[in-house]
């Protein structure tokens, strides 16, 4: 809705530009040609820490503009302070072994992606009690199914991932980067 879209601008795009000081990832938020089905495109660019701070801000934007909007918050909403990824053990140990380059699809469309691993190295992707599926679940807000012992066939194990495009993409970081993590990941991410 296009009065969201101005209240979380600001006046004369006042909002968006005390975050664009505040930090100093790139946001670029598209125009109006940019908008389908009442959603306007933005592009959040810089380190892991700079881009969740900016998201995490943006989203708190976006919240407070529909609360003014609304009259007032909905009783029982997500806290964007406490949704985001800021403080994440593992989003920052992940970050320490693989670059982390943020999604360019954003999209609230659920999809599913497979992808594969080397089945040696599934015992890493699921941690001691599953403790880092787990995590990559839950940070990811994707649904992660991996192929059951039974099922395998061959050195590769797949994985299915169902999610938004952008939660799909940060599960696929997180496969990735835990393979590539001390096999006592677990322990050094506080999750046992």
């Amino acid at each position: 809705s296009s009065g969201i879209n101005a209240e979380y601008g600001g006046p004369k795009g006042s909002r968006i530009s005390a975050v664009r000081q505040q930090t100093t990832a790139t946001i670029k938020i598209g125009d109006d040609e940019s908008v389908v089905e009442g959603k306007r495109k933005m592009l959040i660019t810089g380190t892991l820490k700079e881009v969740m701070w900016a998201f995490n801000a943006v989203k708190k934007l976006i919240k407070d503009a529909e609360d003014e909007v609304r009259g007032g918050p909905l009783p029982g909403g997500n806290n964007p302070e406490t949704t985001g990824y800021s403080g994440n053990r593992m989003m920052e140990q992940a970050q320490a072994v693989l670059p982390f380059t943020p999604s360019v699809e954003i999209s609230e469309e659920v999809k599913e992606k497979e992808i594969t691993i080397p089945n040696k190295n599934v015992g890493q992707v699921f941690g001691r009690k599953a403790a880092i599926i787990n995590e990559i679940r839950s940070t990811s807000n994707c649904k992660v199914i991996v192929e059951k012992d039974s099922e395998v066939t061959g050195e590769e194990r797949k994985i299915n991932l169902t999610g938004k495009p952008q939660d799909i993409h940060l599960a696929e970081y997180l496969i990735a980067a835990v393979q590539k993590m001390p096999k006592d990941a677990s322990f050094k991410l506080g999750l046992l």
